[in-house]
């Protein structure tokens, strides 16, 4: 292969990672609006207002549940139709950076145990709320 054709594939090559990154930006971005962000934005005013985000997901009664396996299903149900979106996106999420996002650019980013690699993460973390 002669110069043209190694420089004319790596910027097809670089092409379709900026897109691949482009495309996991929009899922993730899109996916935290709609799973994290917007539904915590309204939470909040209801917070500041009335210094509560309301009664628990598990018990609406003033007092817990005894031990029981009907508790512990109950409570299996109440958390899991709590977080269902959330652990989809997750999963969502954890295909695409393997699919869409090269391997070289996350370890370079992330795989480094300086501040710069913590920052980042630590970063990340803030805008996904985990």
């Amino acid at each position: 292969m002669d110069n043209t054709g190694r420089v004319e594939s790596r910027a097809v090559s670089r092409r379709a990672y900026l897109l691949g990154l482009a495309v996991f930006v929009l899922i993730a971005a899109g996916g935290l609006y709609y799973v994290k962000w917007s539904p915590y934005y309204a939470k909040a005013f209801v917070a500041a207002t009335k210094h509560s985000i309301g009664d628990s997901i598990l018990s609406r009664e003033a007092a817990p549940p005894a031990p029981s396996l009907q508790a512990a299903w109950n409570y299996t149900v109440a958390y899991t139709l709590a977080i269902w979106k959330a652990m989809i996106l997750g999963l969502l999420l954890g295909s695409a950076v393997q699919a869409l996002v090269p391997r070289e650019w996350i370890a370079r980013l992330l795989g480094r145990m300086s501040f710069g690699s913590v920052a980042v993460a630590g970063v990340a973390s803030i805008f996904s709320m985990m």
